[in-house]
């Protein structure tokens, strides 16, 4: 019981400096809507540029104290050789760029750790000795090999102020650098209902050119505590949750009325504008009409920025997918496919029933409502008499 209790009053005492962080932070920042999670990648070269120091005139080497020397061997541990053909220089090249953006109270490890989401190592950066980030590098796949990916936790970036992020801009729009994922957050310490929410989704607050998004309700709702209410889904890239952040981080024995609004963003079917780094108000605001209205009771003048889907992008993968298995079938399969149609009697259709589970490879991937349209379409370019079909309708 003694342990249960110790673990109890550390992740008490961590969600009031957590709490009492972001209150300062509210008053400071001309944003109400702060950044919670962030992930973007860069292309290899943007870590590999020289950026060593200079060298060390011997002389001088030679007249410096043990310590000095070894301050010295410490700094230029990784040299560029180990940089260009390693991911594990890679990785520590990116995550001492990341504490040079971000300060020096981030502290990058000095060794690499084994990878993750595919990437073959990983540098961790550490706030007071707790992780807070991670410098991916390295995969079998020429897209990873080609690439260094950075992902700040919420606990890197509640510590980074907006002329921080505006450096974080700049240096990504410089390499070329694009976010796969952003995590927008409006903390509301009092008077908030996750329940009005509910309400909200009831009501169309969330309903996007006449659709209403799917909703799931998590936690103790029949209880009334350790609620959230989630809309959307990740497959789409649009991820919204209100939640009651106060019964996360105190228990709900506290009452702490603290609730959390967040919306996330992920490169799913979409492009995340890089000036969300900037401006996380007006793309919070633009995500859905209930954080729009937020968004500007909290700050006035707050200008609705929406993160699109890439429709047309998609339509067009979908319908190069269904006209490669339309064109296969019908070299490679019509003269049988004709001939049991015709003379088979029902082996065709016991055939589509074994098989209706199933989908080609070529077509995983996609929403079965999105392949009935494109198959559609591709009927209409091979049936003189069809009416065609337009991409964007």
């Amino acid at each position: 019981m003694t342990g249960q209790s110790r673990v109890t009053e550390t992740a008490v005492l961590s969600g009031k400096k957590i709490k009492w962080t972001l209150e300062q932070a509210r008053g400071q920042y001309a944003d109400v809507v702060r950044i919670d999670w962030l992930r973007f990648t860069v292309p290899l070269d943007a870590v590999l540029r020289p950026q060593f120091p200079p060298p060390v005139d011997p002389e001088q080497l030679a007249a410096a104290s043990r310590s000095e020397r070894e301050l010295v061997r410490d700094i230029r541990a990784v040299d560029a050789s180990e940089c260009v053909n390693s991911p594990v220089g890679a990785a520590i090249h990116g995550a001492a760029i990341l504490r040079d953006l971000l300060g020096s109270v981030f502290v990058p490890d000095p060794e690499c750790e084994r990878g993750m989401d595919f990437y073959e190592v990983r540098c961790s950066l550490r706030y007071e000795g707790e992780t807070v980030a991670h410098v991916l590098a390295g995969g079998k796949s020429h897209a990873q090999a080609s690439t260094v990916h950075f992902n700040l936790h919420g606990k890197a970036t509640l510590h980074v102020t907006p002329d921080i992020w505006a450096r974080v801009y700049a240096w990504l729009s410089e390499v070329g650098g694009w976010i796969t994922r952003v995590d927008l957050a409006l903390d509301a310490f009092e008077g908030a209902d996750v329940c009005a929410v509910r309400d909200e989704w009831l009501s169309g607050g969330f309903d996007v050119r006449g659709k209403r998004p799917s909703q799931r309700e998590i936690g103790s709702w029949t209880s009334g505590h350790s609620r959230t209410f989630e809309v959307g889904q990740r497959q789409t890239g649009k991820v919204f949750r209100a939640y009651e952040k106060g019964d996360q981080l105190f228990g709900h024995e506290a009452n702490d009325p603290w609730v959390r609004y967040e919306v996330e963003f992920r490169s799913t079917s979409r492009i995340i504008d890089i000036d969300v780094l900037t401006r996380p108000t007006d793309f919070f605001a633009g995500a859905y009409p209930f954080l729009e209205r937020l968004a500007k009771e909290a700050q006035p003048g707050t200008q609705s920025e929406r993160i699109p889907t890439f429709r047309k992008v998609l339509d067009k993968c979908e319908h190069a997918a269904v006209s490669r298995v339309v064109r296969w079938l019908s070299r490679t399969a019509g003269p049988a496919l004709a001939r049991v149609f015709w003379d088979g009697g029902e082996i065709l259709a016991a055939i589509v029933e074994k098989q209706s589970d199933r989908a080609p490879a070529r077509l995983q991937g996609f929403a079965r409502e999105n392949i009935k349209r494109a198959f559609e379409k591709v009927e209409a370019l091979m049936i003189p008499d069809a009416t065609p079909l337009n991409y964007g309708t």
